[in-house]
């Protein structure tokens, strides 16, 4: 299993054998605050922040033929899920020369650079200076993007067609923000941004293979997939991309943050998912 890295940015993982037109990617899992971070609270309160355990659970994929590519960069100091025009300037010094283009996300203090923690702590007591975030957004953000892009773009020009699956994790039970207070998710939520980033055959396959193994999935609730699949998909010319939201409740224990006793069921019914998908992508590919 070959793998590329960009030390503390990102890693790839290659398929192993015969590649298939698929590519997985986990954008939040990454652990790393590089050394200009600096919050204004204890380091401990933002390190519970990451998509736990995702590239494990998704860690099949190469094995099925998809490549895999991962954050290690933590999302809180800059998000990859999100466009680069989408940043709070009320966090950031005055002056600021790029394009802005807000979005609920930056509402809720989770846009580009996270301004909050949990929905309510400020993470910072000064504003960022300009070449702060310039500085994020050149070293992390754009690097990530540009493998992910690699990646989409050549599995394409090889097969005609590419599968894009975007995993992350969510809370077990819902919030006041998302409207979902103290309501137990869905095991799976799948999301096609309403059906405009991925095919309805490609989003069926997901929701009935991860149904087969006994799981609840849904569609587009709450969780309905941000900027890596808005930006790199375009289904009627054979680009598809899909969001996953693994509940954390069916495979760690959440407060201790340690996987739980349902990891490896868990894991095993996304490994056959990713298995499904790929025949599916290989059928399609001719």
């Amino acid at each position: 299993m070959a793998s590329h890295e960009i030390p503390n940015v990102l890693r790839r993982t290659d398929p192993v054998g015969s590649p298939a037109p698929l590519v997985l990617d986990s954008p939040h899992t990454g652990l790393l605050f590089p050394p200009d971070f600096r919050p204004s609270i204890p380091m401990a309160q933002c390190e519970r922040v990451a998509d736990w355990y995702v590239e494990e659970l998704f860690g099949a994929g190469p094995e099925h033929g998809a490549i895999l590519i991962e954050a290690l960069f933590r999302r809180a100091y800059i998000d990859p899920n999100r466009s680069e025009r989408d940043l709070d300037l009320s966090m950031v010094e005055s002056g600021w020369p790029d394009p802005v283009d807000t979005t609920e996300k930056t509402a809720r203090g989770a846009s580009l650079v996270w301004k909050v923690i949990d929905g309510e702590t400020a993470i910072y007591d000064r504003p960022l200076t300009i070449d702060e975030v310039r500085h994020r957004i050149a070293t992390y953000w754009r690097p990530y993007h540009e493998a992910l892009k690699a990646a989409l773009d050549e599995t394409f020009e090889r097969f005609g067609t590419v599968f894009h699956i975007d995993c992350h994790s969510m809370p077990e039970f819902g919030d006041a923000r998302w409207g979902d207070g103290g309501e137990r998710r869905a095991d799976f939520i799948v999301g096609t941004r309403d059906g405009t980033t991925a095919s309805p055959a490609f989003t069926e396959l997901v929701v009935e293979s991860l149904r087969a193994s006994g799981y609840s999935v849904a569609v587009n609730e709450k969780f309905k997939g941000v900027e890596l699949i808005r930006r790199y998909s375009n289904p009627s010319a054979g680009r598809e991309s899909l969001q996953i939201e693994v509940n954390r409740g069916i495979y760690m224990d959440e407060a201790a943050i340690r996987r739980s006793e349902r990891f490896g069921a868990t894991k095993a019914a996304i490994t056959r998912m990713i298995a499904a998908v790929a025949a599916h992508a290989r059928s399609i590919a001719g």
